[in-house]
């Protein structure tokens, strides 16, 4: 990735002297140095999705078009599907049928209970008889035969309620069920129909959308593009350079758009993954400062601040030698010395140690 840096100079240039032997002579001196890591991307939303279907159909009607704000909850996007539509009608005509088969009613629960009511009406007078034709034979006034006759009616009966009582109570229990399945059926219908109905997620804008009235949709296709949320940079910032950034750092940022105006910035979020494509890791920067464009897409630029010193000891970069070495000019004599280099940037480095500002170095054309 190409690395660029933009610095704030605040002390004069050094001065270079021409030797008549392609050698050039200069001085290190005091300037502001920044160290910063070059970064590109793109300006998007902090939030966004895609608007997709859960099921197919016919692009029916768009409500919206690309730069128009959306509330959440707002109807974007109507599906159309004929099939789903006979779902609905043939679930609720199930309904429709199954809801007087469930009613308190309901034939056959009129019929159990009539057959019930006829049961408890005999009930009560076998047991009437049966009473009576038990308290006869206690008394040896009657034949055995004759009262397990009227016991044996009287059981029989009794059993016949308890048969008749659990018919009806399974017959309202399997309508109940029906009506419960019926009215299942409905909702999935529905609910499937429903989900040609596509609403926004979240408050936001419409950036763009992908397809026209008629299109055939299938699930899970991209219909729309929505972003949230306040503008941010997504950056790419090289791995080599992943270890020197941190969350917090400020960043200068460009845009073509505004050739002549800088952004300022902080870093709000680094992202774990690398991008094996582009070998680096992304990054996003959070402005500082309401920005006049909100445009998707829009290419950045970035440096991000690594150090600012100011009034530091600066020689050219091209004065440095293999090893940290410099060549100086001592008494009409040119020696090699090695020297304790800092903070750097792309035309300059900092000397931390080895030179003065009267020390004379030699760069060889």
């Amino acid at each position: 990735m190409e690395k660029r840096i933009f610095l704030i100079v605040l002390f004069p240039a050094l001065v270079l002297t021409a030797c008549l032997n392609k050698r050039k002579e200069v001085q290190p001196q005091l300037r502001q140095l920044t160290e910063a890591v070059y970064a590109s991307g793109t300006l998007v939303p902090e939030n966004e999705y895609k608007v997709v279907s859960s099921t197919d159909g016919f692009l029916q009607k768009a409500l919206v078009k690309e730069g128009d704000s959306v509330k959440k909850g707002q109807l974007l996007f109507i599906l159309s599907n004929n099939t789903q539509q006979t779902q609905v009608s043939a679930a609720l005509e199930v309904v429709t049928k199954t809801i007087p088969v469930a009613a308190p009613d309901a034939p056959a629960v009129k019929d159990f209970e009539n057959r019930l009511a006829s049961a408890r009406i005999r009930l009560e007078n076998d047991e009437l008889q049966y009473k009576r034709y038990k308290n006869l034979y206690e008394q040896n006034a009657i034949s055995a035969s004759n009262y397990e006759k009227y016991r044996l009616q009287y059981e029989t009966t009794l059993h016949e309620i308890r048969s008749l009582e659990e018919q009806l109570r399974q017959q309202q229990l399997s309508a109940a069920l029906q009506l419960q399945e019926a009215g299942n059926q409905l909702q999935i219908a529905r609910t499937s129909r429903a989900n040609g109905l596509l609403r926004s997620y979240a408050d936001g804008m419409v950036y763009d959308v992908y397809k026209q009235t008629g299109d055939l949709i299938a699930p899970s296709q991209p219909i729309a593009l929505i972003g949230s949320g306040r503008m941010i940079a997504r950056l790419l910032v090289d791995e080599d350079d992943l270890s020197k950034v941190r969350q917090g750092q400020k960043i200068l940022i460009t845009m073509d758009a505004y050739p002549n105006k800088i952004f300022h910035a902080h870093i709000g979020r680094i992202y774990p993954l690398l991008n094996k494509q582009e070998q680096s890791f992304r990054v996003d920067a959070l402005f500082d400062d309401e920005i006049p464009v909100k445009l998707y897409g829009l290419n950045v630029e970035a440096n991000i601040i690594l150090h600012e010193n100011e009034k530091v000891l600066v020689i050219p970069k091209n004065a440095l030698m293999k090893g940290d070495s410099v060549l100086v000019k001592e008494s009409g004599k040119i020696a090699k010395i090695k020297i304790r280099k800092g903070a750097e940037d792309t035309d300059f480095v900092e000397v931390l140690d080895g030179l003065n500002n009267s020390s004379i170095l030699i760069i060889e054309q």
